[in-house]
């Protein structure tokens, strides 16, 4: 499991820096500008800027997925970039596929997913994991099995995705 803790940081921890550094570089002085705008135009300019940070954040948050073209497996999308289904079988898969979630200060479907998934190996290593913020990566499934549980996502950066070594076997993933 070393390898997914070395894989994943590196790219999520890179990916959760960058967002924090432009979050917290938009946020540094934003708090007195808004205030002033509000208390001139009764909060109009405040929600239009508060709109376009959030629309920021989430284009940052997507540019994070693997792309399609680069995935293992077939990934129906849902109504957002948390949501929807992922199957692959793998052979020999070694890598990391970032296949849901994003960067959101208030996800418009709510602030809770739900996650279904099952592993099963035939061979090698693999992991189905959950990474929140700048948190270390939890571990949802790495051996045979199913996981259902149900998430927090507003506010942060939420990425779920899957690493394998060598894996034979075959992930499926639905969140809604």
């Amino acid at each position: 499991m070393q390898f997914l803790a070395d894989g994943t940081d590196a790219v999520l921890n890179g990916l959760a820096d960058g967002t924090n550094i432009v979050m917290n570089g938009l946020a540094d002085g934003t708090e007195q500008i808004l205030s002033d705008l509000s208390e001139a135009d009764d909060g109009q300019a405040k929600d239009s800027i508060l709109k376009a940070f959030g629309e920021l954040v989430g284009d940052a948050g997507t540019a994070a997925l693997t792309p399609q073209s680069k995935l293992q497996g077939h990934k129906e999308n849902g109504a957002d970039d948390y949501t929807g289904a992922y199957e692959a079988t793998y052979s020999e898969f070694t890598g990391t596929e970032i296949l849901f979630g994003g960067t959101t200060l208030e996800r418009g479907a709510g602030s809770t997913i739900h996650i279904t998934c099952s592993l099963s190996l035939e061979s090698g290593e693999a992991a189905v994991f959950l990474r929140s913020g700048a948190d270390d990566p939890v571990i949802l499934l790495s051996e045979s099995g199913e996981y259902d549980g149900t998430v927090e996502v507003d506010g942060t950066s939420t990425y779920i995705g899957v690493w394998g070594d060598q894996t034979d076997g075959t992930v499926s993933i639905e969140i809604e």
